[in-house]
């Protein structure tokens, strides 16, 4: 044993030393491990957060715009009550319905919306709050489109901002509409097929990621389809795919999910669900369109399409205008600029009096939830005072054509530059860009020969007109302040404008609740669109009956509450003819936006007797 060391101290003339303070500084070691993990980490976060902090301010700003907006109002803006219905029976009776009234494919919203219900009950608010959570994740995917488009990160931050303080996306953002949640998935899944097939760091795992959302986007209107058709068709024609093992794995990287998903929900609906009405109503319409029309509705669509584009990029070219055609002698002539400017400019006006001839049309040409009364849909009889006059309209007008021409010729001059990794990357968007252009005409058959379309199904062009618009000039000189005060300015409108209508939404909906709390009945009363068919469309449908209100009344009472007689109506204003006797209540609300009380009516409608 003399051979082998002792552990004992004492063995070694150690004295009063011991085994223990080896044993404690192993665990000292461990614990400094520890510590320096923690600080490692928490290193690797601040240093995320100083390289992040644009995105992160801008994502701060929206939350903060939350906190203004009051999101939880347990009220409906448009179709919401027809969606959120479908979220009611799933959690209710545990199965999925869409409701006759849906021409979208609803299935994903459906599920989200009601996971939302989970934490914070099912409610109109809640249905709300998944679409703003939604848009809000988009913002920071429409930040990293930008990046991966070769944009710096200040002017990809204002592009996420831009995007975000839309007052179109914004005011959408606020509600249970398909067309939020679809803009939103769609811009997510751009960023990871873009991500994805970079040509100098492609990524497998991104592309697939990409194709799920792709997926998730179809599953609420059926348009999400044309993302990964368009991906396949750049990745043709820029001849980077193939017939062959590899070019089959790269399709089914790109598509395979979304084919798959798509085969399964037309088998569930046609063999299980069964088709709802207006689906097969909507391609009736279709089908029934003659060429003329179609011709028609082709030609006022692309004017309008590239009018709201210039609209949506209006913070970008308001701050290169000057800059572009004074420093541009370097990229193209600035007299050849000035040129191409002033002949888009004018086809853009002739464009204008030519799709609109008899009817004088100025901004905003297709109106329902960006309009002259401020933002959200019109949807109450009386609806709301305007706020601007045909004059600021006509020179508006004529700002949204300059910023549209510049837009244009910025975007065509970028092009003409050669190739690099940022251009085939544009070229994947210019792609997604013309195939939602396509997917905008279907739906806009069904207002063809009414009021053409509506603005909200020209929100999937909202984050490739602002991605073009940055980069296009991304070599140019770019007044950042000037971008941030037009994007401040449309933000204060988008905040104030949403919260002015859901405050005109909740106090419509008090007002039908006071009326019922009278004695009224739900069948005596028309309280607005969205009220008269989340309480009468089922009874309506289940019975079978004509439409009871009377003549001259709004849209809405024949396609969703033909259960009511209209004897009592919540209205904005009192109609002419109605005397004062017709009041049965009266109530002020809030409105920033309009300089003059505004008030909310429970009106009797003439000929009734006596209150109820």
């Amino acid at each position: 044993m003399s051979g082998i060391p002792s552990s004992n101290p004492v063995a070694h003339g150690g004295g009063t030393h011991s085994s223990t303070p080896p044993a404690r500084s192993e665990n000292q070691s461990s614990s400094r491990t520890i510590d320096d993990r923690k600080l490692e980490s928490r290193s690797r976060v601040l240093d995320l957060a100083r390289d992040s902090w644009q995105i992160l301010a801008v994502v701060g700003a929206f939350i903060i715009s939350m906190l203004i907006v009051p999101v939880m109002l347990n009220v409906p803006v448009g179709d919401d009550w027809v969606y959120t219905r479908s979220v009611e029976i799933l959690l209710q009776e545990g199965r999925v319905e869409i409701l006759d009234l849906s021409v979208v494919t609803l299935i994903f919203q459906v599920f989200w919306g009601a996971l939302f219900s989970l934490f914070f009950g099912t409610s109109f608010g809640s249905m709300r709050l998944s679409s703003t959570i939604l848009f809000l994740l988009s913002g920071v995917a429409m930040y990293g489109i930008c990046l991966e488009m070769g944009v710096r990160k200040a002017r990809a931050a204002l592009g996420a901002a831009i995007y975000l303080f839309n007052p179109l996306s914004y005011v959408l953002a606020f509600t249970f509409m398909t067309d939020p949640q679809f803009a939103s998935l769609m811009v997510i899944a751009t960023y990871f097929y873009v991500r994805g097939l970079q040509l100098e760091r492609p990524s497998h795992r991104a592309i697939i990621i990409g194709s799920a959302f792709a997926a998730m986007a179809f599953l609420v209107r059926q348009q999400g389809l044309l993302i990964p058709l368009a991906v396949g068709l750049y990745l043709f024609t820029a001849r980077r795919w193939r017939f062959d093992r590899a070019g089959i794995i790269t399709a089914l990287r790109v598509a395979g999910i979304p084919i798959l998903i798509m085969a399964g929900y037309y088998l569930w609906l046609i063999f299980s669900h069964g088709t709802p009405e207006q689906q097969g109503a909507f391609v009736d319409t279709i089908r029934s369109t003659g060429w003329e029309s179609t011709r028609l509705l082709t030609f006022r669509m692309t004017y309008m399409e590239l009018a709201y584009m210039g609209f949506f990029a209006i913070p970008v070219t308001a701050a290169t205008f000057w800059h572009f055609l004074s420093g541009a002698r370097d990229a193209i002539d600035r007299k050849l600029a000035w040129l191409h400017f002033a002949v888009l400019f004018m086809i853009m006006i002739a464009g204008g009096m030519i799709a609109f001839a008899s009817a004088n049309r100025l901004w905003p040409f297709i109106s329902q939830y960006l309009g002259l009364h401020g933002l959200g849909p019109q949807d109450l009889i009386g609806g709301r005072d305007q706020l601007i006059g045909n004059d600021v309209r006509r020179v508006f007008t004529y700002l949204i054509f300059a910023s549209t021409a510049l837009l244009v010729m910025t975007v065509f001059r970028r092009f003409r530059l050669g190739a690099s990794p940022e251009r085939a990357t544009a070229s994947l968007v210019a792609s997604l860009t013309i195939w939602q252009i396509v997917g905008i005409m279907p739906p806009s058959f069904h207002f063809a020969s009414w009021i053409v379309s509506v603005d909200r199904y020209l929100l999937p062009l909202l984050p490739f007109a602002i991605a073009f618009a940055l980069w296009s000039v991304k070599d140019i000189k770019l007044s950042l302040p000037v971008a941030w005060i037009v994007t401040g300015f449309l933000a204060f409108y988008s905040i104030a404008g949403t919260r002015d209508f859901l405050i005109f939404q909740d106090a419509t909906w008090d007002m039908g609740e006071e009326a019922i709390g009278l004695g009224v009945t739900y069948t005596q009363l028309d309280a607005g669109a969205g009220w008269d068919g989340y309480y009468l469309y089922d009874q309506g449908l289940e019975s079978g009956i004509a439409t009871q209100s009377p003549g001259g009344s709004p849209w809405w009472t024949d396609l969703f509450a033909k259960a009511t007689n209209s004897s009592y109506i919540v209205t904005s204003g009192v109609p002419h003819g109605w005397g004062e006797e017709t009041i049965m209540l009266r109530q002020e609300y809030s409105s920033w936006l309009h300089d003059s009380p505004q008030y909310i009516y429970l009106l009797r409608r003439p000929g009734i007797p006596g209150p109820p």
